[in-house]
């Protein structure tokens, strides 16, 4: 792929947060996708970002988010340089967000991850703990603190984030994150953003969560009820959303994201192209998609057949495909490397993209 000097999109990290369902309504799982779990959701404002739409707590990073600050107050908690370098594998690819300083970044974006999921929606992700008395796969959550107050502190200047930590002896519990995908905006829209996915989970469900203004409703639910409910979803939710409803147990989802969080994975930027009858979005791996990618190009192009047409012509589908009749993400013979094996699958589409 070409790399482009001059980017025209903002660094950004967005947190899936995962909790274990109810014991009494694990009898109706079949009816909600056989899991155990429920996704931390929020729908956003019209004035928004992505606006109306439902998606993972999140947003833009800020240089404070990779003060050496921070560096520090890990240190007092036990935390060596060792510790950080779980975050990438000296033998994996550096993907596209974490390049130049894939460790500093991973820092980074793990903290911006954590404040953004604060100042959306009053979760605070965080631990008192020393190094040495961590066990389990849970993330720390913070309660014991003031939240609306907080977020208004946050909300007016970033850099208070870390005098919240000082504040209340804490840390952000950026080893319970564990980096899941790598997704750039398309040209075509007008706000751009190259956002970390990751995965967290924690063992119960806050007792009350604070919103922001940027947020109307806050939910729980598990991947197939969201992906049903005919709400407005962008691309990369459909995709996360499916993706992880192929593990059912929370535990073992849990599992597998901390093992291929040190891999790097390829960015996942959708390349749309014209068609008879619709447009095609395609993903990495796709027959169609593109050997060389200029992220600032604004050029669709256009192929003289149909959706079905093209379907049918192609050995490898990665692509979402929408048309008068026809709006459906369709994965076949598409196997990515180091991460969930989605089979083939065609999924239909009842929420707008």
């Amino acid at each position: 792929m070409k790399n482009i000097i001059g980017k025209s999109w903002r660094d950004s990290a967005s947190l899936i947060v995962l909790t274990k369902r109810n014991s009494k309504l694990l009898s109706r799982a079949e009816d909600r996708g056989g899991v155990n779990y429920d996704i931390l959701l929020q729908t956003r404002t019209r004035s928004a970002s992505f606006a109306n739409s439902v998606v993972f707590p999140g947003g833009v990073t800020e240089s404070v988010d990779g003060s050496p600050r921070w560096l520090e107050l890990l240190n007092s908690f036990g935390y060596t340089k060792k510790d950080f370098e779980v975050f990438h594998r000296p033998d994996s690819v550096i993907t596209q967000i974490f390049q130049n300083n894939p460790i500093q970044r991973h820092l980074q974006l793990r903290i911006t991850a954590i404040r953004e999921t604060f100042e959306e929606l009053g979760l605070l992700i965080g631990s008192r703990a020393r190094k040495e008395d961590r066990t389990g796969l849970w993330a720390g959550v913070i309660e014991d603190i003031d939240v609306k107050y907080w977020q208004d502190r946050l909300q007016k200047d970033p850099g208070d984030w870390f005098t919240l930590c000082k504040e209340h002896q804490c840390y952000p519990d950026i080893w319970s994150l564990h980096y899941w995908s790598n997704w750039l905006t398309p040209i075509n829209l007008p706000k751009r953003f190259n956002t970390a996915f990751f995965v967290a989970g924690i063992e119960e469900k806050p007792k009350c969560l604070e919103s922001s203004s940027e947020v109307v409703n806050v939910e729980w639910q598990t991947p197939a009820e969201v992906l049903t409910s005919g709400k407005t979803l962008q691309p990369p939710q459909i995709y996360e959303l499916n993706r992880l409803s192929h593990v059912k147990d929370i535990q073992d989802l849990i599992k597998f994201a901390k093992e291929r969080s040190g891999h790097g994975v390829d960015l996942t930027y959708p390349v749309h192209v014209k068609v008879k009858d619709g447009i095609l979005s395609l993903l990495p791996g796709d027959d169609l998609y593109p050997s060389s990618v200029d992220y600032n190009d604004n050029t669709i192009n256009y192929i003289d057949q149909t959706i079905l047409e093209l379907r049918k012509s192609c050995q490898t589908l990665h692509r979402f495909e929408a048309g008068k009749e026809i709006r459906q993400f369709v994965i076949h013979n598409y196997k990515p490397e180091h991460h969930i094996n989605m089979e083939d699958k065609s999924f239909q589409l009842v929420c707008e993209v």
